[in-house]
């Protein structure tokens, strides 16, 4: 939060606080230049569901992009569930980082939170099911596990802290359920990277030599695919923490500069 001044025009930087504590203040709309990260993520989570999401809705194994394990009939069908609720939480999840509709219609805001964890904790297990079914090797079958646990884990987290009244707790920990959320979009990016890059497909009609590239492109991009975005998420946090109590401390020292000087003023004595 913003600390502002009474008198935010006597400082260098007490306009530029101004504004910012106008942007945060409850009920205010942000500034549409402060979040232009809304329209591109909105974006890229809509191309990415278009051309991943209908294969799995005709119920079809053969349409299938994860191959269903044959030796586990329950595969295919706890993959639709897992692909299903992860749909329902990554368009929820947009819903939610947008602060516009967060504070004008805080109603809504609380209802897709509410309809995002009931969609990651399903999904969550149905990943633990699916990875540990999974054919894609061994690589990506832990850091599947991995992230469905962390997945749900800051998902419960965050409900907790909200539950609790833990406002600035609740959304960090949401935070970091909202990158592990993500995660499977980058994780898509870097396999398409791969396969133009390090990876090229193997020119070849050998089924041994494609499963063993298959795996090894899914293990190279799943570990990133939720690494990088987590981590991303604590520096992010980090530094808007730091920038936060910068402000504050700055706040705090020129209310004590004005404070003495008036002090000053009324103590000096008067012609």
């Amino acid at each position: 939060m913003t600390i502002t001044t009474t008198e935010p025009g006597r400082s260098p930087g007490g306009a530029a606080d101004a504004r910012r504590g106008a942007d945060d203040a409850p009920g205010a709309s942000p500034r549409w230049w402060r979040r232009p990260w809304v329209g591109p993520l909105a974006l890229v989570v809509a191309v990415f569901l278009v051309m991943g999401i209908p294969r799995y809705l005709t119920f079809d194994p053969a349409e299938s992009k994860i191959p269903p394990n044959p030796q586990y009939p329950w595969h295919y069908p706890v993959l639709v569930v897992h692909v299903l609720t992860g749909t329902v939480a990554i368009v929820t999840c947009c819903v939610q980082v947008w602060p516009a509709l967060r504070q004008r219609w805080p109603h809504v805001h609380r209802f897709s939170g509410r309809l995002y964890v009931a969609a990651v904790l399903p999904g969550g297990l149905a990943g633990l099911a699916v990875a540990y079914a999974s054919p894609s090797g061994l690589s990506m079958q832990l850091s599947t596990m991995m992230t469905s646990v962390l997945w749900m884990g800051t998902a419960a987290a965050g409900v907790r802290m909200a539950r609790q009244g833990r406002v600035d707790e609740h959304r960090r920990w949401m935070v970091r359920s909202f990158a592990l959320t993500m995660s499977i979009v980058l994780s898509r990016v870097l396999g398409v990277v791969y396969d133009h890059t390090l990876l090229p497909p193997p020119v070849t009609n050998n089924v041994a030599e494609l499963i063993a590239w298959g795996q090894q492109r899914a293990g190279l991009a799943s570990w990133p695919g939720w690494i990088l975005p987590l981590l991303f998420a604590e520096w992010w946090l980090v530094e808007r923490g730091a920038g936060a109590r910068h402000r504050a401390r700055r706040a705090r020292r020129e209310a004590a500069v004005r404070q003495a000087a008036a002090r000053q003023a009324a103590a000096a004595p008067r012609p």
